[in-house]
């Protein structure tokens, strides 16, 4: 579906016409409101954990009427009790020496603390009302809803008071729970407040509906703004008059939300420290992803519907992360000097062009066709395709120097492939085999002669093969000890072991394997999307890998 814009590139689809697709799909299963649920619940799940874990609701503290964030208003500071004497320590002197603790000391505790608890410090005295006003504030709505659920319109109100009662700076915001639609004056006045006390990051989501509500321009006046996830809205228009734009912004998401090519483009060109680029779940808008950017290091296209990827000129991009629906569009590489990680490739719905030539299986692969930077490489292949499964080859060649492979292998009822043990025993060796590819990691199942095929000639031809990874499923019997024989190891959890000490059949014994470990590949072609874009892992496709027992 492309529920962002029309075939035709009219424009965004409306509330109306989203919910008329939806209610037209029949009239048994999910309403049109509980299909966008259940989207929104899995944008949710991508988010990365909450700074401070949600406190448990505690009867009327959860109530927005009960609680004051100004010191003002406070009847304990007003009436001059000392709130210590109110609740003394069980043991000791009764001396407050938390007080006396440096304010850097007290401040780092409160910035631990949930949103309301860190509030509520400013009734203990005048010194903590100051060490709260220093400290950089934490909101969550998630700190501010009760035990039963959310209730729109008090939390929008509390977040929006949380901001406009701190002093400043803002240290995060993070407002998931809540719908702002018709109440558009709030969410202008908190990105106003939140542009003038330096927002660092944001995380800010529309409970739709609408999908395609305004967000109001002053977002672009968060030049403090270091991370910046938003979902479900219509990000504004960005113009020469909103130039320059966020200067210390490292890591941007768009999630379901309506954003013109352009605004893409000028994201990309004008944030001089942007990292990581993730477009998620966006349907028709933006079209296409052109990537021309100085400082990115990850872009992430996730069930998006784009039209094409085109990494233009990108000179520090190491990784490009798909995760593609059922559309088909061609990823064009033409200059990423730096990639070093790319998937998943799938060989049904991707078209890859390397240097501006489309590459096909069993094609003559020149220089200008390969990238010679990567060295992970994920890839979903139906092996019982005759073009897909003898693009792997031909991939081995425009990847001259790759070190990890990921295969998902998709199970398929019909077989068109010509092609069988002879077409991979036929196979000569090439760079990639004969001196980098150290890990192989097959996720499904290989059962026909093909797939069998294919794990044999890696096997064979991978003369530094090091680690080989098998999905443990009952189906995969076959390969499973296909792999341990070859690795001279048929009930070891791991070992390091030579090929001549082999004691599988002969074409074990002939494998190029030196030694190496067996592993279980338990990923079942899903990864999670913070793997995606952390930059501290070094292969973002290994989720749940454990050793053979």
């Amino acid at each position: 579906m492309d529920a962002a814009g029309d075939d035709e590139g009219g424009g965004p689809m409306t509330y109306a016409e989203i919910e008329q697709y939806f209610n037209s799909l029949g009239l048994e299963g999910p309403t049109a409101q509980q299909r966008i649920d259940c989207i929104f619940s899995i944008i949710i799940s991508l988010l990365p954990p909450r700074l401070v874990p949600a406190p448990e609701a505690a009867g009327d503290d959860s109530d927005d009427d009960s609680f004051s964030l100004t010191s003002s208003d406070s009847e304990a500071s007003g009436s001059g009790a000392d709130p210590l004497a109110l609740h003394p320590a069980a043991i000791g002197d009764g001396t407050d020496h938390i007080s006396r603790l440096p304010d850097a000391l007290l401040s780092n505790i409160i910035s631990r603390l949930p949103t309301l608890e860190a509030a509520r410090t400013v009734v203990l005295s005048t010194r903590w009302r100051g060490v709260w006003a220093a400290t950089p504030l934490l909101v969550d709505d998630a700190h501010l809803v009760g035990a039963d659920g959310p209730s729109g319109i008090p939390i929008v109100r509390a977040v929006s008071r949380c901001v406009a009662a701190h002093p400043g700076p803002v240290r995060s915001v993070r407002v998931t729970r809540v719908s702002f639609y018709c109440q558009e004056y709030v969410l202008q006045r908190l990105l106003a407040d939140l542009a003038d006390k330096g927002v660092q990051d944001l995380i800010l989501f529309n409970r739709p509906w609408p999908l395609n509500m305004p967000l109001p321009e002053d977002i672009l006046r968060c030049a403090s703004l270091e991370r910046l996830y938003l979902g479900v809205w219509q990000f504004p228009e960005i113009n020469s008059a909103h130039l320059p734009l966020f200067n210390k912004l490292r890591d941007i998401g768009l999630f379901h939300c309506i954003v013109r090519d352009e605004s893409v483009n000028a994201l990309l060109a004008h944030c001089p420290k942007l990292e990581v680029l993730s477009i998620v779940l966006s349907y028709g808008s933006p079209s296409r992803l052109h990537i021309v950017s100085r400082s990115l290091r990850v872009a992430v296209d996730w069930n998006s519907t784009l039209d094409e990827v085109v990494v233009q000129d990108a000179p520090c991009l190491e990784r490009l992360i798909l995760q593609t629906l059922e559309r088909r569009r061609p990823i064009k590489i033409v200059g990423a000097p730096r990639l070093e990680v790319l998937g998943f490739l799938d060989l049904n719905l991707h078209e890859l062009q390397i240097g501006g030539t489309v590459i096909r299986a069993g094609m003559n692969v020149r220089a200008r066709t390969t990238v010679p930077s990567l060295k992970i490489l994920a890839v979903t292949v139906h092996f019982t395709r005759n073009q897909e499964a003898k693009m792997l080859p031909t991939l081995f060649k425009c990847f001259p120097h790759l070190e990890a492979l990921h295969v998902l292998a998709i199970p398929s009822k019909s077989i068109d492939s010509d092609h069988d043990l002879e077409f991979w025993e036929s196979l000569c060796s090439c760079e990639c085999l004969e001196s980098h590819l150290k890990t192989v990691m097959i996720h499904g199942c290989l059962v026909h002669s093909n797939e069998i095929g294919f794990l044999q000639y890696i096997i064979r031809e991978g003369k530094v093969l090091k680690a080989v990874g098998v999905d443990p499923s009952p189906n995969n019997s076959f390969a499973i000890d296909f792999v341990l024989a070859s690795f001279g190891e048929n009930d070891a959890a791991s070992s390091d072991v030579s090929s001549g000490e082999s004691d599988g059949d002969s074409d074990a014994a002939s494998s190029g394997v030196s030694s190496g470990d067996v592993f279980h590949a338990r990923v079942d072609g899903r990864f999670l999307f913070q793997n995606a874009i952390d930059m501290t892992l070094d292969n973002p496709f290994c989720v749940d890998d454990v050793l053979v027992s």
